[in-house]
């Protein structure tokens, strides 16, 4: 029996995503256990958790729900929008993350917390307009899905575009700041790290971004590949995988050149001075988000630490602290 486009990609999406998720059960496990270790659960590792089992609960969903035979409009239409919503919170737990991601190079600049926050907020109801509007059960031959009426607009076009427009902002941001970071006595230099930073934020974002313009182009009309919600999603979750996961995988070389840059901006404090607590974020007993091997600021004043969150501190420098993760230190 041929198979059509439309089921071809879904499975070349399944695949896709079922294999990524195989293959990064190690990281994930050691990720894992560094919260368990450290007896705290880091924002990172919650919001990748959520990004990983709400993308396939939607992705299993979808394939159920296309790939079904057996439903009646009465279960239908109390299943119809799993697939969508679940689509929709693994989308912002991934732009979570990247939030998160982009805070922390830019050593939590107030312009950056308050003007990537403040997009976010805008882009969110559009997010949710984009899913949810105008969209009804849709029942063939015993399959399930949700999709507007024929001849309306499909405004998921709306729901694509606004997470095109956050990655892609972010992305921005955090360039700039890298490269401000890199900047040291009026050159450029750049260490291991800082690359390997930079180059997975810009394959993340133009990954992500080609993803879901080429669904937008589909949903508009210029095409018709097939490639539905279920590709883009997939693509989501691999790329996010892999641009927290990434981190876990360096080596110590890879970041020691980071001191050359440090030391010759700043006189650091020794690294007996240095707080080597558990990871936390936005914390209101100490102002520091030392996630496991995800480079964020720790804000340090010699001998006392601040007690509140202070997020005008721009001065932070990449440093790798004494437990293999790294984080942003500022001037003492």
């Amino acid at each position: 029996m041929a198979i059509d486009k439309f089921s071809m990609f879904r499975i070349i999406s399944f695949s896709l995503a079922a294999g990524d998720v195989v293959q990064t059960i190690p990281d994930t496990y050691r990720l894992y256990r560094k919260q368990w270790v450290n007896g705290n659960l880091s924002a990172v590792c919650f919001f990748y958790a959520c990004t990983r089992y709400i993308s396939i609960i939607s992705l299993v969903s979808n394939g159920i729900g296309f790939f079904g035979t057996n439903f009646t409009p009465e279960s239908c239409k109390r299943f119809y929008m799993l697939p969508n919503i679940t689509a929709m919170l693994a989308s912002m737990s991934v732009q979570m993350l990247v939030f998160i991601r982009t805070l922390a190079i830019s050593g939590r600049s107030k312009r950056c917390f308050y003007g990537l926050g403040l997009l976010w907020l805008i882009c969110l109801p559009f997010q949710v307009f984009g899913i949810v509007y105008h969209r009804n059960p849709f029942l063939n031959n015993g399959s399930c899905k949700g999709r507007v009426p024929v001849g309306d607009t499909d405004w998921n076009v709306v729901y694509y575009s606004a997470h095109m427009a956050f990655d892609l902002f972010a992305c921005i941001t955090a360039t700039t700041y890298i490269i401000l970071i890199s900047r040291v006595q009026g050159t450029f230099n750049t260490s291991r790290f800082l690359m390997r930073v930079l180059r997975n934020g810009i394959l993340y974002t133009a990954v992500v971004f080609l993803a879901n313009l080429w669904v937008v182009l589909e949903f508009t009309g210029v095409f018709v590949s097939g490639a539905a919600s279920t590709l883009p999603l997939a693509v989501m979750m691999i790329a996010a995988q892999h641009l927290i996961l990434s981190t876990q995988r360096l080596r110590i070389e890879e970041v020691t050149s980071l001191d050359d840059i440090r030391d010759s901006r700043y006189n650091t404090p020794n690294r007996d001075e240095r707080d080597t607590g558990p990871a936390r974020f936005y914390s209101s007993e100490r102002d520091e988000e030392t996630q496991p091997d995800v480079y964020v600021l720790s804000k340090q004043k010699s001998t006392q630490r601040s007690s509140t969150f202070d997020p005008e501190d721009k001065s932070g420098t990449f440093d790798p602290d004494s437990n293999g993760s790294h984080t942003l230190r500022s001037k003492p």
